[in-house]
C-alpha cells in the first residue's frame, strides 16, 4: 500500500491559483510557471487522483465538486503552514509583526476605538491587518488561520478548531427619528405595532437576538428593511425612515444626536460579542497582549 500522499503543498498551491484565476494564464503568471507547465502540472494531479478537478472550456476553467471539496478540506493546511512561516519570519528574521483580525460587519465604528487604543498606545510597531465580513465568513477564515482573531457574535456551537477567548456584553436601546410621540409604558406595545423597522438580515446572530427579545413579548415588528450595518441603520433612523435596535456603544460616535430619540426599553435587550481564535499551541505574545487591552469587555 503506498503510503505517500497522491499530492502534496506545492500541488494545493497551484490548484488553489487556477481555481482563484479561473485559468491557466493568470494563474501561472503568479506560479512562476509557463502556461504549457501548470497545464501539464493540472493534468498530472488529476490522473493522480482518478478525479476532474476542473471543467474546461474555451474561455476559462471551472472547479468542479471534486476540485471544491478538496480545497475546501485542505484549506486549514495551505493557512497553518503560512501562519506558521509568517511567525517563524517575526521570531527569526526580525520581521515587522503583524495582526490580522477580523471584525464583524455587525460591529459598529464606534466600537472600534476599544479594540485598538491600547494597541496604539503599547505596541505601535505590530501592523494591524484588518477584514470586514459576515460572522460566518470571519469563522471560515479563522479555522483556515487566515485570521489570528476575531470580534463578531458567536454562533451557539463554534467550529472544531477555533475557541473563545473572551465574552462582551453589548446592550442595545431602540432609537426612533424625531417626529412622532414617544410611547409610555401602556402604550408600548401598540407603538412597536405602528413603526417600520429597520433590522439586521435574516439569519445573522444580532438578528436571532433581536427577534428572540420580541418573540418572549409576543411582539411582531414590522420589518421594513435589513442592513448589515448598524451605523448605516443610526442614519437611516435619524432622515425618518423608521425605528430600529441598535447597540447603545452604536450611538456614542453619531454626530446628529438630536435627529433621533431614545425610547425607553421596557426590559433590557443584550447581545454578546467575542473574540474568537484558532485552537493551536499558543498564540503570538504580540497577539494576547492585544487581547488583554481592548477596553470594551
Amino acid at each position: 500500500m503506498n503510503e505517500h500522499p497522491t499530492i502534496d503543498l506545492h500541488c494545493l498551491h497551484l490548484l488553489r491559483l487556477v481555481a482563484k484565476h479561473q485559468g491557466i494564464t493568470a494563474a501561472s503568471g503568479e506560479a512562476g510557471l509557463s502556461q504549457s507547465a501548470l497545464t501539464r502540472q493540472i493534468q498530472l494531479i488529476e490522473a493522480r487522483l482518478g478525479l476532474q478537478l476542473f471543467e474546461r472550456s474555451t474561455r476559462r476553467l471551472r472547479i468542479t465538486p471534486a476540485g471544491s471539496f478538496l480545497l475546501r478540506e485542505t484549506a486549514m493546511v495551505s493557512g497553518l503552514l503560512d501562519s506558521a512561516m509568517r511567525r517563524l519570519k517575526e521570531e527569526f528574521s526580525g520581521e515587522q509583526r503583524e495582526i490580522r483580525i477580523g471584525v464583524s460587519r455587525s460591529v459598529s465604528l464606534a466600537h472600534l476605538p476599544g479594540l485598538f487604543h491600547g494597541q496604539r498606545r503599547h505596541h505601535p510597531e505590530v501592523k494591524i491587518l484588518v477584514s470586514h465580513l459576515g460572522g460566518s465568513a470571519l469563522l471560515e477564515a479563522l479555522a483556515a488561520c487566515r485570521l489570528d482573531l476575531a470580534v463578531l457574535c458567536p454562533p451557539p456551537r463554534l467550529p472544531e478548531g477555533l475557541e473563545l477567548s473572551h465574552r462582551i456584553q453589548d446592550s442595545f436601546v431602540v432609537i426612533a427619528g424625531q417626529s412622532g410621540d414617544a410611547p409610555d409604558e401602556q402604550g408600548w406595545s401598540d407603538w412597536v405595532k405602528t413603526q417600520n423597522w429597520i433590522v439586521p438580515p435574516t439569519g445573522t446572530r444580532s438578528r436571532d437576538c433581536i427577534d428572540r427579545w420580541w418573540k418572549e413579548r409576543k411582539l411582531q415588528p414590522n420589518v421594513a428593511m435589513e442592513i448589515d450595518s448598524f451605523d448605516v441603520t443610526i442614519q437611516l433612523v435619524a432622515l425618518g425612515m423608521g425605528a430600529a435596535c441598535v447597540p447603545r456603544r452604536a450611538l456614542s460616535t453619531f454626530p446628529r444626536k438630536r435627529q433621533i430619540r431614545r425610547i425607553k426599553l421596557p426590559e433590557p435587550m443584550t447581545r454578546e460579542l467575542a473574540i474568537v481564535t484558532p485552537k493551536r499551541g499558543s498564540l503570538p505574545e504580540h497577539v494576547r497582549d492585544f487581547i488583554a487591552e481592548i477596553l470594551f469587555r
